[in-house]
This record gives C-alpha cells, sequence and structure tokens, in this order.
C-alpha cells in the first residue's frame, strides 16, 4: 500500500465548509484510479492531516491532475500551501 499525506492548514471554524466541499466532489474522489480511502483527521482548529490510501505510487503519480482539482476548491478555506508527503507502508497492525 501507498499513502499520499496531506497537511493542510485552514481558517479557524473551516471544518463544515471543507467537509461540504469533499463531499460535493464525492464522485470525483470515488473516481480516482487505485484510491481506496481517504481519512481527514482535524489536528488543531486551524490544520488538518489527510490519508489517502492507494495501491501503489505509480496511482498517486496519475491521479495528480484530480487532486488538484479537489484540493483547488479548497483553497478559500486554505491559509497556505498543503504539505504533500508520500510513501509505502513499511508496518502495520490490525485488530
Amino acid at each position: 500500500m501507498h499513502y499520499r499525506i496531506s497537511k493542510v492548514k485552514h481558517a479557524a471554524g473551516a471544518r463544515e465548509s471543507m467537509i461540504s466541499h469533499l463531499e460535493s466532489m464525492s464522485d470525483k474522489i470515488h473516481a480516482i484510479a487505485g484510491l481506496h480511502s481517504v481519512k481527514l483527521v482535524e489536528i488543531s482548529e486551524t490544520e488538518s492531516i489527510a490519508f489517502s490510501k492507494y495501491d501503489n505510487a505509480q496511482q498517486v503519480i496519475d491521479a495528480e491532475d484530480q487532486f488538484r482539482e479537489i484540493m483547488g476548491g479548497m483553497m478559500p478555506f486554505m491559509t497556505g500551501p498543503p504539505e504533500i508527503m508520500n510513501g509505502d507502508v513499511i508496518w502495520q497492525v490490525s485488530k
């Protein structure tokens, strides 16, 4: 598995607007080849981290245009550019 991790800095109180935007993009998100899931975690009132799970790194590269379109709609809520990281799973535990 491969993950794209996106740290987003946003305006305080923007959570509902961001979720509304993401829900409006649901069909486009579901259309991304190789994407298994996305989890958005609020780590503070002004920062969230998205964990996007793919089969492999090439699918992350192939989804770049779709990713930019989805993130573009979040620009009104963001206070800076997102910090993007990618990597393969090297260990996990499930229960």
